[in-house]
């Protein structure tokens, strides 16, 4: 995965490539597993929701939440 970065903020992850073989697929889900996606996508959510807050977007704000909030329940259940 290429690291990309955004002028106003640290390195992230770039896209996620689609595995080529199914044998990479079993493989890549054994490194890292949806939980462990799931934890970082709501670390990531609540980056954003900072910036919202910030920029004084109240809605966008409170629907990024709602998305933390989620993330985490999947994380948990499954």
């Amino acid at each position: 995965m290429a690291l990309t970065t955004h002028p106003l903020h640290r390195p992230t992850l770039g896209p996620i490539a689609q595995p080529a073989s199914p044998h990479h697929a079993a493989h890549s889900s054994q490194e890292i597993g949806r939980a462990d996606q799931l934890e970082y996508l709501a670390d990531l959510i609540l980056e954003l929701k900072e910036i919202a807050d910030n920029l004084g977007c109240a809605t966008l704000a409170g629907l990024l939440v709602v998305a933390h909030r989620e993330s985490v329940i999947q994380a948990r259940d499954r």
